[in-house]
């Protein structure tokens, strides 16, 4: 066992105890260098919101799709939990676009389910076959809690999201140039999760995730001279009481503090 995975293991231990622990840390060119429980399959959370931002991109490249359409936002759209669509005007009209950057940047619920039913549950999970995704499949829409008590959940591993999120870093899938606006919408989100206490001249994009009971986030962070991906999902988090430290995020932030000072930075 490295030093790195004693590391992240006893801090998960330490900072949320009872939790379990799912990682994947690979070189930017996708050598693996640390996996840890990377391919137990898992509620995916938000993350699996990047799989919507792929599709949507690779729609409109098929000419069935476009971002700068707009739709109406009516009463039954608005969903709880994050993001601010929910509450904004009914009636108002928004592009896709605009939607998915909420999606990304607030993890909007409601712009979320809206993208999924407009560009289809079914065509979403073949897209994430098609991009060799085994385990990586949505089973509803986001808030859906009923569904999710019969049983139907989004699930990915993090090794699968960890690979999709170098995918698009490495401009592999689609055209260069959508990778290059996927990856524009990725890294405008908050230093938080695996880009907390990381420099805000180190570019980060990621996707993270919050259900009860899991906390998650996935994405890359251009250390200079050694870019590396990184995924962390960390279950079976005692949930946080009001006024107290999220346990799930501390754990992530501090494994991801862990790797950054394992893996960098260079001198130059």
């Amino acid at each position: 066992m490295s030093r790195l995975e004693r590391g992240v293991r006893l801090t998960a231990v330490r900072t949320a105890p009872g939790s379990k622990l799912s990682l994947w840390l690979a070189a930017a060119d996708g050598r693996e260098l640390l996996a840890i429980d990377a391919d137990r399959r898992l509620p995916a959370a938000s993350t699996i919101k990047v799989l919507i931002l792929v599709e949507g991109f690779a729609r409109e490249l098929e000419g069935n799709f476009k971002w700068t359409d707009s739709r109406t936002l009516l009463d039954s759209d608005r969903v709880g939990g994050t993001g601010s669509m929910q509450r904004e005007k009914t009636g108002s009209s928004w592009t896709y676009l605009q939607m998915a950057r909420r999606m990304i940047a607030e993890s909007d619920n409601t712009a979320s389910n809206i993208l999924l039913g407009r560009l289809g549950m079914e065509q979403v999970n073949g897209r994430a076959e098609k991009l060799g995704l085994v385990e990586t499949r949505f089973g509803r829409e986001f808030m859906d809690w009923d569904a999710r008590r019969e049983g139907k959940e989004n699930w990915t591993t993090a090794r699968e999201m960890g690979h999709l999120m170098g995918l698009i870093y490495r401009r592999e899938i689609l055209t260069p140039g959508v990778c290059d606006d996927m990856i524009a919408i990725l890294e405008r989100t908050s230093r938080g999760r695996i880009a907390a206490g990381i420099s805000k001249d180190v570019a980060v994009g990621h996707k993270g995730g919050t259900i009860p009971g899991l906390r998650a986030d996935a994405g890359w962070v251009r250390l200079p001279g050694r870019p590396y991906l990184l995924s962390i999902f960390v279950d079976n988090v005692m949930e946080r009481e009001e006024g107290k430290e999220d346990r799930g995020v501390a754990a992530i932030e501090a494994m991801a503090g862990l790797v950054y000072d394992e893996m960098g930075p260079t001198e130059e």
